[in-house]
């Protein structure tokens, strides 16, 4: 949680332009993020021990193969919850071992890139674990979600393939996961990683319902 404001995100805004990122291929191949301009991107953020990431998967695989217009990308990130077994990254090899494993076990069919050590990208998109964000063939950002729902996310895309503008960032409720969903991703993180997550959850919950008020009402919480 230390990792990031929810409620005063210093991640980029919807209408900015995203700077020319280095990334990874899972293969370990330097990429840069212009290179996939070819089509407005999809973007997502996550990693292989995050519950709200893996709940959304089946949703966002199928909206890749029904949105061949768009790029869909995920976004390799740092460990939403590590543990004893799936440890946080200290190497770029790490990094992109897992990246690969989280392709195998989730059968990812999006593209997988992968951030630098330091998590410059993500960092600059607002850190949050799974965000979501369209970016037009220029680099614009024209839809940001700080939290990923695969049905607004679908909503996003016709909207933005209609009119080809900005979308205004709504608030949206914290998806949760099933119990099914969180047990398959601690099983294979360790279960000690379940034990930071329960300690977390209850100011977690508390500060997204506190950043609905914010969006709805900005001047009550301004820094």
């Amino acid at each position: 949680m230390q990792e990031y404001d929810i409620l005063h995100s210093k991640g980029i805004q919807i209408g900015e332009v995203i700077s020319d990122f280095e990334v990874f291929t899972i293969e370990g191949e330097r990429k840069r993020i212009s290179d996939y301009f070819d089509k407005p991107i999809l973007l997502e953020t996550g990693s292989i021990s995050c519950g709200m990431f893996a709940g959304q998967m089946n949703d966002m695989e199928e909206l890749a193969k029904e949105n061949k217009d768009f790029t869909f990308l995920i976004l390799y990130v740092r460990e939403a919850h590590p543990g004893s077994k799936i440890t946080p990254h200290n190497t770029i090899d790490l990094k992109c071992h897992l990246a690969n494993q989280l392709k195998e076990v989730e059968h990812v069919n999006r593209t997988i890139i992968v951030d630098d050590l330091e998590g410059s990208f993500h960092n600059m998109l607002g850190a949050l674990p799974n965000m979501v964000f369209i970016i037009d063939r220029g680099g614009k950002i024209v839809f940001k979600s700080n939290w990923n729902k695969a049905n607004n996310v679908s909503a996003a895309l016709n909207t933005y393939r209609g009119q080809r503008n900005i979308i205004d960032q709504q608030w949206t409720f914290l998806p949760m996961p099933s119990l099914k969903t969180e047990h398959k991703v601690f099983k294979r993180a360790g279960w000690d990683a379940a034990w930071d997550l329960i300690i977390a959850l209850p100011q977690l919950i508390y500060l997204h319902i506190i950043e609905g008020i914010c969006m709805k009402y900005p001047r009550l919480c301004k820094q």
